[in-house]
């Protein structure tokens, strides 16, 4: 399983430390603290709707167009509203196609009220676990899941900031994480970060039929 942060440390030790240890990045058009320029750097693109500020959609689509391999970008995030599934199924098809067309894998957030069978699955690449606490660590996302791992598609599981959590997310089988654990104190948090990785990826994996029931 990967970890996705938004922020890295400035020592170029501590960013070795989290190559070698599945840390990749978690991008957005409005934050990118100590942005590295190599590429050897796993990545994903959020859409960073939720930040507290005005959302400007122009200036998130000609981010997605400026960045470079957008192709091997894990995926990109569409467009949600926090809390509710019908309003962001709702915003799926203005800006689908868009970022699909940029040449992006495209992640579909599960936010509360959805169900394995509300889900675009013949549109979308990824899953994006979304939704409050409850909701996210509750059946139907783990339902949900279960069928997008049926289906080969990638599944990440945001706000992940706790060991616990992480192995939630790692016993249903989620490809990737993210959370903010790094953005306070990234030099000192960077191996306790390691440290629960390596004790993440070192558990077993079983199948998440035995949750999703």
């Amino acid at each position: 399983m990967l970890y996705l942060s938004g922020c890295l440390p400035s020592k170029p030790e501590m960013r070795q430390l989290l190559l070698n240890n599945a840390v990749g990045l978690m991008l957005t058009h409005v934050s990118q603290r100590h942005q590295p320029t190599d590429d050897d750097w796993i990545w994903a693109a959020d859409n960073a709707c939720f930040t507290g500020k005005t959302w400007d959609s122009s200036a998130w689509l000609r981010w997605l167009e400026s960045r470079p391999n957008p192709s091997e970008a894990l995926f990109a995030t569409i467009p949600d509203v926090v809390g509710s599934h019908t309003e962001t199924l709702a915003k799926w098809p203005l800006w689908s196609k868009q970022v699909k067309d940029l040449g992006y894998k495209i992640a579909f957030i599960l936010q509360n009220g959805c169900t394995p069978s509300d889900v675009p699955w013949d549109e979308c690449d990824a899953v994006f676990i979304g939704g409050n606490t409850e909701w996210k660590l509750g059946k139907q996302a783990c339902l949900i899941v279960a069928e997008a791992k049926r289906r080969g598609h990638w599944v990440h599981m945001g706000r992940v900031n706790s060991l616990r959590r992480m192995q939630t997310a790692q016993m249903w089988g989620c490809d990737s994480v993210d959370g903010t654990y790094l953005a306070f104190g990234p030099d000192v948090n960077t191996p306790k970060l390691v440290k629960m990785m390596q004790q993440v990826n070192s558990e077993p994996v079983f199948p998440i039929e035995m949750y999703a029931k």
